[in-house]
């Protein structure tokens, strides 16, 4: 039987005043339920947990220092979080971690500044998207010990926040085999991280930063994997930026791609690659403009390496059967 709970902690009209320090709880076990929780004003939280099979929480808050927190268990759950303003934070935890638990799907959307969001999920095949709009914000998912699971993270501008968005952090980590993590950040000095470890193999990474109208700069992207065919692909455009992929294993693949924005500006971009292991690796490096670095570092045998350079004083260095 279908059982849909409305929670709702909302505006006082009265006199243009808003709701401050509600806390609402909704405890739910069973199949096919819902739960939907609308909190405006400040310093509001928001506790949902449920268990069993096919359940959907809808968190909806506008204002500045709210908390919007879900826990479900078990599968085929599904979670949205979405937040307007500055200062909220925002948690997803799906799973139990036993292998039959899987197939989630968490949803954060955040608009504003200095906003937390966080998803954790437990065993395989799940999905966790994360988006956020404005500057200093920090997104974080991690995905156990299973396979099959994505991960994607978009850090952009905010309507209402004029000039380039700055000081993002994104954060994947996923352990296990055959997963995605992807990650896009437009703006100045932000910072994203994919990890995929555990003695995986087949797993994929993608980060891209840079190439909006306002400028781009100084912003790193880092990727690290282990285990055998692994994929880790880096786009970043314009100035002053820094990409690391580090890969450990058999025959993975490493790109990066940084675009100055002309063959005699100097961008000053640096590109590293090391691959480590039994060998069979193919890393590729492109970048365009002035000044740039280029390091390829390879172990053992059976390797590749491509490294273009267009503009001027730029720098490439390449070890293979270190």
């Amino acid at each position: 039987m279908k059982k849909v709970s409305f929670l709702v902690a909302a505006l006082l009209a009265t006199g243009g005043a808003f709701a401050q320090g509600n806390i609402q709880t909704s405890s739910q076990t069973g199949t096919d339920h819902g739960v939907y929780v609308t909190q405006t004003g400040s310093a509001n939280e928001a506790y949902t947990t449920q268990a069993d099979l096919r359940n959907k929480t809808y968190q909806t808050q506008s204002g500045t220092s709210q908390l919007a927190v879900s826990d479900q268990r078990d599968n085929d759950q599904q979670a949205y979080q979405t937040q307007s303003g500055s200062n909220n934070s925002a948690y997803v935890k799906q799973g139990d971690n036993k292998p039959i638990d899987g197939n989630n799907q968490a949803y954060q959307t955040q608009s504003g500044n200095d906003n937390r969001a966080s998803s954790t999920q437990l065993s395989g095949s799940n999905i966790s998207v994360q988006t956020q709009e404005g500057s200093r914000n920090q997104a974080d998912i991690f995905q156990s010990a299973s396979e099959g699971n994505q991960a994607y993270q978009t850090q952009t501008a905010a309507a209402g926040y004029p000039g380039s968005p700055s000081d993002n952090r994104a954060n994947i980590l996923q352990l296990g085999t055959n997963n995605i993590g992807s990650q896009i950040q437009r703006g100045n000095e932000n910072t994203a991280n994919i990890s995929q470890t555990a003695g995986a193999s087949g797993n994929q990474a993608y980060q891209d930063q840079g190439n909006n109208g306002g400028g781009s700069y100084r912003s790193s992207a880092s990727i690290a994997q282990t285990g055998s065919g692994n994929t880790g692909v880096q786009n970043q455009r314009l100035d002053y930026h820094n990409a690391v992929i580090e890969q450990s294993g058999t025959g993975s693949v490493a790109i990066q791609d940084q675009d100055g924005a002309g063959f005699f500006v100097t961008p000053g971009n640096t590109g590293y690659i090391s691959q480590n292991g039994t060998g069979g690796h193919i890393a590729t490096q492109t970048q365009s403009g002035s000044g740039n670095q280029a390091t390829t570092l390879q172990g053992l045998s059976g390797n590749q390496s491509y490294v273009t350079q267009s503009g001027t004083n730029n720098m490439s260095v390449v070890s293979q059967n270190r």
